[in-house]
């Protein structure tokens, strides 16, 4: 009997053996690169992990949280059950002017491990701002400025000093998409007729203001016309005309690409609003009507029309836009997309408007009080207010509000006075923050540079 026991012993230690002999560590993650980068914003990465023993993670800094599924987040040493999980990296937002990195290590109970390098970039500094003056129409004086926010001085006539060159007649619009600044000039002249060689986008380093390429503008037919406003999206930049038109600009190559006619004359504001462009045809007064382009297509498929005189337009929400007429009557007006509606918003004067922070800025100048006027028009409580600025206070007697816009990247607007004062106004702090007299009349445009 003895030797019966002893023998299953044994049958039974050579099968356990064998067992162990047969495992074999897993621990494998349904991703394949060695690293995931963030922008300073932070974000998340998802992915699937499984290993056949337990594992854990690598103490971590407490700007990176690991969240397993069904369990809380962590940022210790803590070990896992075999199995397959779910597995969310949470990086948080970088306030640091320096980027930073950090290992994160899966381990095996049996010591296989899964590596992954956590690189998240700098909050960007914020080292100055780009700032557009129309000039008179006729008399070839547009022109940039640049304020450096670090030794506080506004430096005049950049262009001409950077590039040897004017930069031009009526500049009307200046933005900034990816690494190149994109200024439109219009070019002498208040009708549609245009002059070649003074109607061109100028596409300009913001990093010290040379032209990186003075792009001709023409219509469909190669013949010179005159660009007015630029918006951009997925790569490309999005121009009305004057030549009644919306003209595509490819921005990899600076190239213009393609033309869609416009049933209005006179194009001016034009939005991007789900997959179609909302464009304002003046008609300098005489034209009623938003143009609205498909995007892929460029092809013009509605005519929407409206008081005389749409000028600006701003994109606020899915289905939702918001215009102005100019002269005669400075009104604001929503525009419904689905279904189809034009309201107007009572009590506001607005010859300008801009969109940031989900409200809706206005300016305008009365010549029959002598007065400037500029709001605020909540979208959540729809309700407006004054923005009472304080202008006596910072040295300015009388704006003469001309045009007023949203900055990039930063919760300020810039107002413009048809002298050559222009604003900054932080909407958060309710205050002018910067004010700067540039030497040359009508602002058009600031764009804000960053160090990233």
């Amino acid at each position: 009997m003895k030797k019966i026991i002893s023998l299953a012993i044994i049958f039974a230690t050579i099968v356990l053996v064998s067992c162990e002999d047969d495992f074999e560590p897993l621990l494998t993650a349904t991703f394949e690169a060695e690293e995931f980068a963030f922008d300073f914003e932070g974000g998340s990465e998802t992915f699937e992990l499984e290993s056949n023993e337990s594992w854990s993670i690598n103490d971590l800094p407490d700007w990176i949280f690991v969240k397993v599924k069904d369990n809380g987040p962590t940022t210790r040493s803590t070990t896992y059950v075999k199995g397959k999980k779910e597995i969310t990296i949470v990086v948080l937002k970088n306030e640091e002017y320096a980027s930073r990195e950090a290992e994160l290590v899966f381990s095996s109970l049996s010591r296989k491990k899964i590596k992954v390098l956590i690189q998240q970039a700098q909050k960007p500094q914020l080292l100055g701002y780009w700032i557009l003056s129309e000039g008179y129409a006729g008399q070839n004086n547009t022109e940039l400025a640049w304020y450096d926010i670090a030794k506080g001085v506004l430096i005049k006539n950049q262009f001409l000093a950077s590039n040897g060159t004017k930069l031009g007649d009526t500049g009307n619009d200046l933005q900034i998409y990816g690494s190149k600044m994109y200024c439109v000039v219009t070019g002498p002249g208040m009708g549609a007729a245009a002059t070649e060689g003074t109607n061109y986008i100028e596409v300009i380093n913001p990093a010290n203001g040379k032209s990186i390429k003075r792009i001709p503008f023409t219509d469909a037919k190669g013949a010179a016309a005159k660009p007015r406003n630029i918006v951009f999206e997925d790569g490309k930049g999005y121009i009305s005309s004057y030549s009644n038109e919306v003209v595509r600009l490819d921005t990899a190559t600076l190239t213009l690409d393609a033309f869609a006619t416009l049933s209005g004359t006179l194009a001016e504001g034009l939005a991007i609003n789900d997959g179609k462009i909302y464009v304002c045809n003046s008609g300098h007064g005489a034209d009623n009507k938003i143009s609205v382009v498909d995007i892929d297509k460029m092809q013009e498929v509605k005519v929407i029309t409206t008081a005389k005189n749409p000028t600006s337009i701003v994109s606020t929400a899915k289905g939702e836009l918001f215009f102005n007429t100019n002269y005669p009557d400075y009104k604001l007006y929503k525009l419904t997309t689905e279904p189809e509606n034009i309201e107007e918003i009572k009590n506001i004067s607005a010859s300008s408007l801009t969109f940031t922070n989900n409200s809706v800025y206005t300016c305008s100048f009365s010549w029959t009080t002598y007065k400037g006027y500029s709001d605020r028009y909540n979208l959540t409580t729809n309700k407006a207010t004054p923005l009472n600025l304080d202008l006596k206070s910072h040295g300015i007697r009388l704006l003469m509000e001309y045009k007023i816009g949203a900055i990039n990247d930063v919760d300020d607007i810039f107002i413009s006075g048809m002298g050559d004062d222009i604003i900054i106004y932080d909407t958060i702090t309710k205050e002018i923050k910067h004010t700067f007299n540039t030497g040359i009349p009508n602002g058009s445009g600031v764009v804000a540079y960053f160090k990233r």
